[in-house]
């Protein structure tokens, strides 16, 4: 029978087990799936790019106009009228076309307002200026009459995705319509400011806006807890 000498055995009379071995394969294995998530995370906290894109016009608002705030084609608003009412009273209303939306009733707003996800939208039609002719005395009225350079916000879609734009008019005494700019912004669901053009000169059309991501704290600490780790079997 072969002599067991006393090194090659434990205080329990085993033969010791590579447990440092196995305990450095299971740290860099669990290194290995912290780094991949710390990973994720930084792809997560890379900012996205809010760009909005402004276009400059000069156009008449009349009778079945159409406003297509992206440009792709497909019109999001139309302008209804003149149609008579009870034969006195004529009007001329915007309407949302498909699913799209107005805010605040599609009434004037004034510059630097907020138009996202915070307001209060429905998508209907609704009344701009109309004209009465009451007892022979004929009358202008509406909620845009003579309104200069003033907004009306929107929510509308870009492929089943809700976006928020503007769209700025100028409404003479008498009832003319001219639609001098309109805006949208190209992530869904952020907010856009009325008069903002993405740049400080209104004759460009877009500017890149970084906005961060927030991170997953849980992913976060896993990274930082494979990076120590790192350090630590490197030592």
């Amino acid at each position: 029978m072969p002599t067991l000498h006393s090194s090659t055995l434990d205080s329990t009379g085993r033969q010791p087990s590579n447990l440092n071995d196995r305990l450095d394969k299971r740290l860099l294995a669990y290194m290995a799936s912290a780094g991949a998530a710390g990973v994720g995370v930084l792809a997560m906290t890379q900012p996205a790019n809010a760009k909005v894109v402004y276009t400059p016009a000069n156009r008449s608002i009349v009778e079945d106009s159409r406003l297509d705030l992206n440009n792709d084609g497909i019109p999001d608003y139309a302008f209804h009228g003149p149609f008579a009412f009870c034969g006195t009273c004529t009007y001329l209303n915007v309407i949302a076309l498909k699913f799209n939306k107005f805010m605040s009733s599609a009434h004037p707003l004034a510059a630097g307002v907020s138009v996202g996800p915070d307001g209060k939208f429905r998508g209907r039609e609704e009344e701009m200026i109309f004209w009465c002719t009451c007892s022979g005395n004929p009358a202008t009225d509406g909620p845009w009459l003579g309104i200069q350079n003033e907004y009306m916000g929107f929510q509308f879609n870009i492929k089943g995705a809700a976006h928020f734009g503007w769209a700025r008019f100028s409404v003479t005494d008498k009832g003319a319509i001219t639609l001098t700019g309109y805006a949208y912004e190209t992530v869904s669901l952020e907010p856009i400011v009325t008069g903002d053009t993405g740049s400080n000169n209104d004759e460009e059309d877009s500017v890149d806006q970084k906005k961060p991501v927030a991170a997953s704290p849980q992913a976060s600490g896993l990274g930082e807890l494979a990076l120590g780790a790192a350090g630590k079997t490197a030592r």
